[in-house]
């Protein structure tokens, strides 16, 4: 009888298991296969052999084809995707479909086939060529030859013989400002080992100071990444990072899943910024924390860069779990202006204070205002009037976090307390790091107006974080304890009110809280579970 093997294989589906195979050739984890799923084919994963399959064997389909022309899921892969499936509670195959997504997998398939059609062409080319026509394009390619191999010794190819890695170093949260210079020497000996870098941002349009930084210190091995870049590209970064070192890729959150083969480095850059957490599809992960468990598993070192770090990193450095370090120089003063204070003395002049015109005064150069509540009509109206002369541009807080605002005179926060939601427990938090950022960015003057001008979030950044910390140990919210944020979506109330197996223990606790919460008008329900109490 014909010996086969069991494997399981992983494919794009929100499957609670990991479907069996019998193949008849051995095949080792990571290699590409097309199997059948119900009525329908789809390319999947090798995860692993298995001995004796969970399933009677007369209920096992057998692999449909290899797909030899199409790359290997290293190793390391395959690790860090069992732990986002384990960690963030998805399937493995949901963290399949965001590594390599149905348009990725069909661009890989389509070149694959236009390379199997190119090297049957040439084949037939090459058995109709006659001998001297050989003779032609052999010296015609050994001329070329040199001039390849000069090519190709200026990139870094990974050694058959690489040795096992190292264990990763002690995360280091980067804290203060001029960040780029310490990330640019860190990267120069990175690459000049023969490495791969990593450089985590938080959103495409927030990054183009740093990329010129990056293009200039090291053209031609910067590679950006992010959704607007075609499949073509995303290929071509992707066999770079698998086959050569010495690049650095520059991308968005889902560069994580590159098939990087030698990662040296990982910068998280604005490692505090919310956009790093993925909400819509599964799996809804926290690149930053993705990005530690990465270098982990390669033996890479990171570095989380912040102007002020998130109060889980900053708890992990307090711990010891991360190596702390200060860089830069201080940010500038920031003047706090009292609004309910100067009403009272009659000192605002429509939605200015008197004391910011006279800081605009003492400037000379344009003005950012970052506004809150305030109509963008309105406060043009007022700027015109109060700033007569003055160039000035409006700004939403999202709109400012990706602007460069150094070549600002003189940046204010016309109402800081549109910062303050109270809904959320993270609202000072994400205050203070807002005004950090603000801070940073500007080199110029900076006012704030607050009518909470003795609110915490305005203080000393050591007695800021001392009293969070505090607060979040007092009331076992992050870092002391985890939560799960669940949500159900219904037009009918007793399917959204109707919990999952697996929360059977806590039912009526659940219930409770969820018919407390405001209903929309898709019928939507959200409550939070503390899992891991203090």
């Amino acid at each position: 009888m014909e010996e086969c093997q069991y494997i399981q294989v992983i494919v794009p589906l929100r499957l609670e298991w990991v479907p069996c195979y019998r193949s008849a050739v051995p095949l080792d984890p990571g290699r590409r296969v097309t199997v059948p799923v119900g009525s329908r084919r789809y390319a999947g994963v090798v995860l692993r052999s298995v001995s004796t399959p969970d399933i009677p064997a007369s209920r096992i389909q057998n692999v449909i084809s290899i797909d030899e022309d199409l790359p290997d899921i290293s190793p390391e892969e395959l690790r860090f995707w069992e732990f986002l499936s384990d960690y963030y509670l998805c399937t493995i195959g949901e963290v399949f479909k965001a590594a390599y997504p149905s348009g990725k997998i069909r661009s890989e398939q389509t070149a694959a086939d236009i390379l199997a059609r190119l090297r049957s062409r040439l084949a037939i080319r090459e058995e109709a060529l006659t001998r001297k026509h050989k003779d032609s394009v052999r010296e015609r390619l050994e001329a070329e030859r040199d001039d390849i191999a000069a090519r190709i010794a200026a990139l870094t190819r990974i050694p058959d013989d690489t040795p096992s890695k190292p264990a990763a170093p002690r995360p280091v949260l980067l804290v203060g400002g001029d960040r780029t210079a310490e990330y640019i020497e860190m990267c120069r000996s990175v690459v000049a080992k023969g490495l791969n870098v990593l450089v985590l941002i938080p959103e495409i349009a927030a990054s183009e100071q740093l990329e010129a930084f990056f293009d200039a210190e090291f053209p031609g091995v910067t590679h950006r990444v992010n959704s607007h870049i075609t499949d073509a590209r995303r290929r071509g970064v992707a066999a770079d990072v698998r086959k050569f070192g010495g690049q650095i890729v520059l991308g968005t959150r889902s560069s994580l899943f590159l098939p990087f083969s030698r990662l040296g480095l990982i910068i998280v850059e604005q490692e505090q910024d919310v956009f790093f957490k993925q909400t819509e599809p599964a799996p809804r992960y926290n690149a930053r924390d993705a990005a530690v468990m990465l270098a982990r598993i390669h033996g890479a070192a990171v570095v989380l860069g912040t102007p002020a770090p998130s109060l889980e990193s900053l708890h992990n450095a307090q711990t010891g779990k991360y190596e702390l370090r200060q860089t830069g120089p201080e940010p500038p003063a920031m003047t706090l202006i009292d609004i309910n204070a100067e009403r009272r003395k009659n000192g605002m002049q429509g939605r200015l204070s008197r004391k910011l015109i006279e800081a605009a005064a003492r400037t000379s150069g344009p003005i950012a205002l970052i506004r809150g509540w305030e109509k963008p009509d309105e406060l043009l109206d007022d700027a015109d009037k109060y700033l007569p002369g003055r160039p000035v541009d409006l700004y939403t807080l999202p709109e400012a976090r990706l602007k460069d605002l150094s070549g600002y005179a003189l940046v204010a926060v016309v109402q800081a307390d549109a910062l303050m939601n109270t809904d959320d427990f993270r609202a000072d938090e994400h205050a203070f790091q807002a005004i950090a950022m603000l801070r940073e960015s500007c080199k110029g003057t900076f006012v704030v107006q607050t009518a909470k001008s003795d609110h915490p979030v305005f203080g000393n950044p050591s007695e800021v974080y001392s009293r969070l910390l505090a607060e979040r140990a007092q009331f076992s919210l992050p870092p002391y304890t985890r939560l799960v944020d669940t949500q159900c979506g219904s037009r009918k109330e007793r399917i959204v009110l109707k919990p999952d197996r697996t929360l059977q223990a806590r039912k009526k606790s659940i219930l409770e809280k969820a018919r407390q919460l405001e209903q929309s008008g898709k019928g939507r329900l959200r409550t939070t579970i503390d899992v891991d109490p203090l």
